[in-house]
């Protein structure tokens, strides 16, 4: 009677187990990448696309094989710079400048405080730790930029002059978005072109810019925001004054790669003429469109020499 009772329990005992292993299989943490001596787990895979559907939820539209594809690329993108980093910095040096750079980071998403923000981070299953450093890589990143490039940057600051000058009184203001891609050695540029539009026309412009744009802005799905005639150059600001709402600009090759140029909104605005506070900002603006530019010129020189395997 007692032997039958004991077989009885373990036989309950060896289902329950078989059962709750089955149900927890697929959380298991399994290796799913390595780049160079960084690994990437299926837990940073899930942590990404969420992260990513935070800026963007538009996203959650995607097949869920095309939204881990985005998550790969974008976690590889991130590695790769961490990995160049840790050569030159601490990673803790950035944490003086976390508060500032977190601010300002949910502020571009619309959240009027740290609170709020947390607050729609852990309803995406996300830690704000997480962010702080991601955020953390990018500024330090930026900041390695700056230091490699800064005496490089060409800026003709008496054409500048003579445009802010002849400045309009009535300025024209435009709300952009953008891809920028690259062609592979295999790759022709109306094949590239006609792909990314049909992509746009089947899952929308902010998922695309996610997909093919290799800008920083692909996370917010490539959203740039408001920009006046003035800030652009001469080239980019005669493609987007012909533009309608909504509309496309053909493939523009930059120093970076080919630039889709998309108007979202224009309007019209009285300007007061800041001379000094003009000048300045389109000086930096223009240092920043530079240093861009060299960002992913180094990138793409590193990215050679770090090994990538899939497991």
């Amino acid at each position: 009677m007692i032997k039958n009772i004991i077989l009885k329990f373990v036989y309950i005992f060896i289902l329950v187990f078989l059962s709750t292993n089955l149900a927890n299989s697929e959380n298991k943490i399994k290796v799913e990448l390595k780049v160079g001596d960084e690994i990437l787990t299926n837990i940073d895979f899930l942590n990404e696309k969420n992260y990513l559907i935070a800026l963007n939820n538009s996203l959650k539209t995607l097949p869920e094989n095309q939204l881990k594809k985005i998550a790969k690329d974008s976690l590889i993108r991130e590695k790769i710079k961490k990995i160049e980093l840790l050569k030159l910095y601490d990673l803790k040096k950035a944490d003086k400048y976390s508060k500032q750079i977190l601010t300002n980071f949910y502020k571009r998403l619309n959240f009027e405080s740290e609170d709020a923000f947390n607050s729609y981070l852990i309803s995406h299953n996300l830690n704000i730790s997480d962010v702080k450093e991601k955020l953390k890589i990018e500024t330090l990143w930026n900041e390695m930029i700056f230091g490699k490039y800064s005496n490089q940057i060409k800026i003709d600051e008496e054409k500048i002059k003579f445009k802010i000058k002849n400045q309009k009184k009535i300025l024209k203001e435009y709300n952009l978005s953008e891809i920028l891609f690259q062609l592979t050695s295999d790759e022709k540029l109306s094949d590239k072109y006609e792909l990314i539009l049909k992509n746009i026309k089947n899952s929308g412009f902010k998922n695309s810019a996610n997909i093919f744009s290799i800008s920083d802005s692909s996370k917010f799905g490539g959203e740039i925001g408001w920009i006046n005639e003035n800030q652009l150059n001469d080239k980019l600001a005669e493609e987007v004054e012909n533009l309608n709402i909504d509309q496309l600009t053909q493939p523009i090759q930059t120093s970076s790669g080919y630039l889709i140029i998309k108007l979202n909104k224009k309007r019209q605005k009285e300007t007061k003429l800041d001379f000094d506070r003009t000048f300045k900002q389109m000086i930096t603006e223009e240092k920043n469109r530079q240093l861009n530019q060299f960002s992913l010129i180094y990138f793409n020189k590193i990215k050679q020499n770090i090994f990538i395997s899939e497991k």
